[in-house]
């Protein structure tokens, strides 16, 4: 009877030092690993938001290339969906066990998961990424965090060991992979997608032969500075030309400039208006036009490749050009396309 009070109390003893060990461990977890990428977060968030792409820099995906990967919903968009069975025992340990991911959120520079395992153990986390600009480069932080069962949190080590590892080969994947794709369409570094707001303005519109695109330009600015000035209106910013029509001779361009108020009624066929507000496509175009079709099929490019859709017609603002800078070298020219 008194060895039987032993071994209760000694079991009593180790229940209770195993329960005090759990007590004293995290019931938390959050893995985190970051990387910098020359690229911009408009092409990277791309990538990660669709569960298409994750076959190029998963470091899982190198891990169980045989794994069975089911998709739902349409990729890159919120509630789209990818599930996977390993193909390898779970002795293995390159075995990915049995879960899947939802995507639960998406900006410009975040894209959040929901994560979740039905083997080896079942658990679910919050899964995500967060992007920083930093000039032409962009930080990618990847991180895990979830809650552990009370019996389960000796695994907060090995899951620290096991996905920080796995976090860094996809991360320097990932870098590989965005900035060989960037570098073949090079023109992805001088795209944004911005916000612009309307202004008031006056114009002037002509169907022109494009070699004398300049010249005519040029003359129509002239004629709509000298009526602002005449008329004492304020303008408001650099000279401007929308184009309503483009061909391989020519094209139907309207120039303007922006004005505080434009309530004066025009003559000599200038007229007022008010430009464009929503979402743009903007680059910028530097030195003197000979080249500039590449730029504005550099917009065409990232449409295609982005999957956006031009709503109106192009416009160019001159910021430095030849009406006030003689150097080619050094004329500056913002192209912006309107996008829905």
């Amino acid at each position: 009877m008194k060895v039987l009070k032993i071994i209760i109390g000694i079991t009593v003893l180790v229940i209770a030092l195993i329960f005090g060990y759990l007590a004293m461990l995290p019931s938390t977890y959050s893995i985190e690993r970051s990387i910098t990428i020359e690229a911009p977060q408009a092409l990277i968030i791309e990538h990660l938001a669709k569960f298409s792409d994750w076959e190029n820099w998963s470091p899982w995906k190198a891990k169980d290339p045989q794994a069975k990967y089911t998709y739902e919903g349409k990729d890159g968009v919120l509630g789209s969906k990818m599930s996977w069975v390993t193909s390898l025992p779970t002795d293995n340990k390159n075995q990915i066990g049995e879960g899947g991911m939802i995507l639960k959120e998406l900006t410009k520079s975040t894209a959040t998961f929901e994560l979740w395992f039905v083997k080896p153990w079942e658990m679910t986390s919050k899964n995500g990424f967060e992007l920083t600009t930093d000039g032409n480069k962009t930080i990618v932080r990847w991180y895990d965090s979830g809650e552990f069962s009370f019996f389960a949190r000796p695994a907060g080590k090995i899951i620290e060991d096991k996905i920080g590892p796995d976090f860094e080969s996809g991360l320097a994947k990932l870098k590989a992979f965005v900035e060989k794709f960037a570098a073949s369409i090079a023109i992805i570094y001088v795209i944004e997608e911005v916000m612009v707001n309307s202004v008031s303005y006056y114009s002037l519109t002509d169907s022109v032969n494009r070699e004398k695109m300049t010249r005519t330009t040029e003359t129509m600015l002239t004629g709509l500075t000298e009526f602002a000035a005449n008329n004492d209106i304020e303008v408001s910013g650099a000279p401007f030309a929308i184009y309503h029509y483009w061909d391989s001779k020519t094209t139907k361009m309207e120039c303007g400039i922006p004005v505080t108020d434009n309530s004066i009624e025009g003559k000599d066929r200038i007229t007022a208006g008010s430009t464009y507000t929503g979402n743009a496509l903007k680059t910028t175009h530097l030195g003197g036009y000979k080249n500039s079709e590449k730029s504005h099929s550099s917009i065409g490019d990232y449409v295609e490749i982005h999957r956006k859709m031009i709503i109106g017609n192009p416009w160019e603002v001159y910021i430095a050009g030849p009406m006030n800078e003689p150097d080619t070298s050094k004329w500056i020219t913002e192209i912006y396309y309107p996008i829905q």
